[in-house]
Protein backbone atom coordinates (compact mmCIF):
# COMPACT_ATOMS: atom_id res chain seq x y z
CA UNK A 1 0.00 0.00 0.00
CA UNK A 2 1.47 3.31 -0.93
CA UNK A 3 1.05 6.76 0.97
CA UNK A 4 0.40 9.41 -0.64
CA UNK A 5 1.99 12.84 1.20
CA UNK A 6 0.76 15.67 -0.11
CA UNK A 7 3.30 18.10 -0.81
CA UNK A 8 3.39 21.60 1.10
CA UNK A 9 3.06 24.61 -0.51
CA UNK A 10 5.96 26.31 -1.19
CA UNK A 11 5.51 30.58 -1.00
CA UNK A 12 8.05 32.28 -2.72
CA UNK A 13 9.66 34.55 0.51
CA UNK A 14 11.92 36.66 -1.63
CA UNK A 15 11.47 40.00 -0.59
CA UNK A 16 9.67 41.99 3.10
CA UNK A 17 6.16 41.99 3.75
CA UNK A 18 4.78 45.63 3.88
CA UNK A 19 4.19 45.59 7.59
CA UNK A 20 8.20 44.85 7.59
CA UNK A 21 9.15 48.13 5.81
CA UNK A 22 6.67 50.15 7.60
CA UNK A 23 8.13 49.09 10.91
CA UNK A 24 11.61 49.58 9.79
CA UNK A 25 11.05 52.94 8.51
CA UNK A 26 9.10 53.84 11.56
CA UNK A 27 12.25 53.10 13.94
CA UNK A 28 14.69 55.01 11.52
CA UNK A 29 12.58 57.77 11.51
CA UNK A 30 12.70 58.27 15.33
CA UNK A 31 16.25 57.50 15.64
CA UNK A 32 16.93 60.11 13.26
CA UNK A 33 14.74 63.00 14.65
CA UNK A 34 16.08 61.74 18.37
CA UNK A 35 20.30 62.36 16.70
CA UNK A 36 18.63 66.02 14.71
CA UNK A 37 17.27 67.09 18.01
CA UNK A 38 20.84 66.09 20.25
CA UNK A 39 22.88 67.66 17.24
CA UNK A 40 20.85 71.02 17.89
CA UNK A 41 21.13 71.20 21.11
CA UNK A 42 24.52 70.85 21.40
CA UNK A 43 24.98 73.66 18.65
CA UNK A 44 25.49 77.26 21.40
CA UNK A 45 26.70 79.76 19.06
CA UNK A 46 27.46 82.11 21.95
CA UNK A 47 29.41 79.56 23.63
CA UNK A 48 31.54 79.16 20.32
CA UNK A 49 32.20 82.73 20.12
CA UNK A 50 33.00 82.98 23.41
CA UNK A 51 35.81 80.33 22.84
CA UNK A 52 36.97 81.96 19.93
CA UNK A 53 37.50 85.12 21.79
CA UNK A 54 39.48 83.18 24.82
CA UNK A 55 41.69 81.41 22.17
CA UNK A 56 42.00 84.73 20.45
CA UNK A 57 43.40 86.62 23.38
CA UNK A 58 45.68 84.20 24.39
CA UNK A 59 46.92 84.14 21.04
CA UNK A 60 47.31 88.43 21.71
CA UNK A 61 48.98 88.43 24.43
CA UNK A 62 51.44 85.73 22.88
CA UNK A 63 52.23 88.15 19.94
CA UNK A 64 52.35 90.84 22.12
CA UNK A 65 54.86 89.13 24.26
CA UNK A 66 56.72 87.91 21.47
CA UNK A 67 56.79 90.98 19.19
CA UNK A 68 57.46 93.39 22.10
CA UNK A 69 54.45 95.62 20.86
CA UNK A 70 51.42 96.23 22.66
CA UNK A 71 48.31 94.38 20.99
CA UNK A 72 44.66 95.46 21.12
CA UNK A 73 41.53 93.74 20.75
CA UNK A 74 38.46 96.59 20.24
CA UNK A 75 34.77 96.17 19.23
CA UNK A 76 33.87 98.45 16.35
CA UNK A 77 30.61 100.11 15.51
CA UNK A 78 29.74 97.17 13.81
CA UNK A 79 30.00 94.07 15.72
CA UNK A 80 33.25 92.98 15.04
CA UNK A 81 36.72 92.63 17.12
CA UNK A 82 39.40 94.58 15.43
CA UNK A 83 42.96 93.72 16.29
CA UNK A 84 45.68 95.60 16.04
CA UNK A 85 48.91 96.25 17.26
CA UNK A 86 51.23 99.98 18.22
CA UNK A 87 53.70 100.14 20.34
CA UNK A 88 52.44 101.03 23.38
CA UNK A 89 49.07 100.79 24.94
CA UNK A 90 49.06 104.21 25.92
CA UNK A 91 49.04 105.46 22.42
CA UNK A 92 46.21 108.21 21.36
CA UNK A 93 46.52 108.74 17.73
CA UNK A 94 44.36 105.98 15.95
CA UNK A 95 46.34 106.48 12.82
CA UNK A 96 49.66 104.81 15.20
CA UNK A 97 47.50 101.54 15.31
CA UNK A 98 47.82 98.89 12.70
CA UNK A 99 44.82 96.74 11.95
CA UNK A 100 45.89 92.81 12.13
CA UNK A 101 42.56 91.05 11.17
CA UNK A 102 39.14 90.75 12.46
CA UNK A 103 38.06 87.46 15.03
CA UNK A 104 36.14 85.02 12.87
CA UNK A 105 32.91 84.89 14.91
CA UNK A 106 29.55 83.12 14.11
CA UNK A 107 27.22 85.43 15.78
CA UNK A 108 24.09 83.67 13.74
CA UNK A 109 23.36 80.49 13.60
CA UNK A 110 19.80 79.53 13.22
CA UNK A 111 18.39 82.87 12.99
CA UNK A 112 19.63 83.24 16.50
CA UNK A 113 21.94 86.43 16.75
CA UNK A 114 24.47 86.40 19.27
CA UNK A 115 25.02 90.13 20.96
CA UNK A 116 28.34 91.71 22.06
CA UNK A 117 28.84 94.50 24.45
CA UNK A 118 32.08 95.63 26.92
CA UNK A 119 32.11 97.33 30.06
CA UNK A 120 34.36 100.13 28.60
CA UNK A 121 32.12 102.77 27.27
CA UNK A 122 33.11 104.84 24.08
CA UNK A 123 32.92 104.94 20.12
CA UNK A 124 35.29 102.09 19.78
CA UNK A 125 35.42 100.23 23.03
CA UNK A 126 38.73 98.51 23.86
CA UNK A 127 38.17 95.11 25.13
CA UNK A 128 41.84 94.58 26.42
CA UNK A 129 45.40 95.92 25.08
CA UNK A 130 48.44 93.85 25.87
CA UNK A 131 51.60 95.30 27.19
CA UNK A 132 54.62 93.99 25.82
CA UNK A 133 54.64 92.42 28.90
CA UNK A 134 51.99 90.62 28.44
CA UNK A 135 49.66 92.54 30.59
CA UNK A 136 46.48 93.80 30.24
CA UNK A 137 45.74 97.49 30.50
CA UNK A 138 43.01 98.44 30.73
CA UNK A 139 41.40 95.04 32.29
CA UNK A 140 38.30 93.75 30.14
CA UNK A 141 35.24 92.16 30.06
CA UNK A 142 33.35 91.14 26.75
CA UNK A 143 30.28 89.83 27.09
CA UNK A 144 28.29 87.20 24.38
CA UNK A 145 24.31 87.09 24.95
CA UNK A 146 21.96 84.94 22.70
CA UNK A 147 18.56 84.38 24.06
CA UNK A 148 18.86 83.13 27.87
CA UNK A 149 22.73 82.34 27.60
CA UNK A 150 25.37 84.36 28.69
CA UNK A 151 28.66 84.07 28.42
CA UNK A 152 31.45 86.24 29.87
CA UNK A 153 35.56 86.35 29.13
CA UNK A 154 37.15 88.20 31.57
CA UNK A 155 40.88 89.50 30.93
CA UNK A 156 42.63 90.63 34.55
CA UNK A 157 45.04 93.02 35.01
CA UNK A 158 48.47 89.95 34.95
CA UNK A 159 46.92 89.03 31.49
CA UNK A 160 44.93 85.62 32.60
CA UNK A 161 41.99 84.74 30.83
CA UNK A 162 39.01 83.34 31.77
CA UNK A 163 35.36 82.71 30.23
CA UNK A 164 32.50 81.66 32.25
CA UNK A 165 28.84 81.07 30.99
CA UNK A 166 25.22 80.75 32.39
Amino acid sequence: MKLLLKSPVVRNKAGFTTIELLIVMAIIGILTALGVQSYLSTRNPARDAARAVHATLFQLRSNAVSNTQARRMILNSSQQLVMQSAVRCSETDASKWTDLGTVPLSLNSYGRLVQLSTTTPGINPVVVCFTSRGLAAPSGRLTLREGTRIYNVDVALGGGVRTSGS
